[in-house]
């Protein structure tokens, strides 16, 4: 979880995420970058194969969030947080 908190926040600052307590989830809230969730969605999963979920799936308290389960080995979510 810290190597997402650092690698997510060297590249984006304005993401800010901070590593959670006790969880291998991680909730990412991208709406300080204005992304366009449709075609973030499309590229992660489709053309990079990192299965992510987008946080408006559980309700509309995630919209604009990702959930990446940081679950897996350590080469597949350096794979997954740099693409």
């Amino acid at each position: 979880m810290q190597y997402i908190a650092e690698t997510l926040n060297a590249a984006f600052p304005a993401v800010g995420y901070k590593v959670p307590e006790g969880t291998y989830l991680a909730w990412i809230d991208l709406n300080p970058l204005g992304v366009d969730m449709d075609a973030l969605q499309k590229v992660l999963v489709e053309e990079e194969k990192v299965a992510i979920m987008r946080g408006d799936t559980y309700g509309p308290e995630g919209h604009g969030y990702i959930r990446l389960n940081a679950g897996c080995p350590r080469s597949k979510l350096e794979a997954g947080v740099l693409a």
